[in-house]
């Protein structure tokens, strides 16, 4: 009777937990994706399509905080001043703005160091900076990449291997065109 009592109360107990648990919907991890490289984000997470055996994949990546879009604010106030102030370009040669870093070709071509290693695979930005020394085919092999597109040296060395694409898909930072908080 004890048994029975003990079973009655551990199966609420998980019924219970299920319940409460928040929907699974948002987990894509190792559903079917479209092409190689593209990313998605769902309930938070970024996820990254790798290649497993022959399919197509979703991978887990990275957790994604979400940011407020900057707004615009009205027009600022312009003080006299008895210095002039230097001229402003049309574009802003930096990439951030309000705190945030929009991932462009000219922002990861600034981070083509051993300490700054970022590059671009299948139109995403990836931090290889802490995988440099790790590389089994080598530092070199990364370093060569840092600042650069990597995507044909990546596809010529890992095509089809679903491990070094789920590797690099723990490095990634963002899409092409986003902006990011560093």
């Amino acid at each position: 009777m004890k048994s029975k009592a003990y079973s009655t109360v551990l199966l609420t107990a998980l019924f219970l937990n299920v319940l409460s648990m928040p929907s699974q919907a948002a987990n894509i991890a190792g559903t079917t994706c479209p092409k190689v490289g593209t990313t998605k984000t769902t309930g938070g997470v970024k996820y990254f399509c790798v290649k497993s055996g022959k399919k197509l994949v979703w991978n887990k990546g990275t957790a994604v905080k979400a940011t407020p879009t900057p707004s615009k604010s009205a027009t600022p106030s312009q003080s006299a001043s008895a210095t002039p102030s230097p001229s402003k370009s049309a574009t802003p040669s930096a990439s951030v703005i309000s705190g945030l870093t929009k991932l462009t070709v000219e922002e990861v071509k600034k981070h083509d160091s051993g300490t700054s290693c970022w590059s671009i695979v299948f139109d995403n930005v990836f931090d290889l900076t802490k995988w440099i020394t790790k590389h089994p085919g080598g530092a070199e092999k990364i370093r060569a990449i840092c600042g650069k597109d990597g995507t044909s040296s990546f596809q010529r060395q890992h095509d089809g291997d679903g491990s070094a694409a789920r590797e690099l898909s723990s490095f990634f930072i963002g899409k092409l065109g986003e902006s990011i908080k560093l």
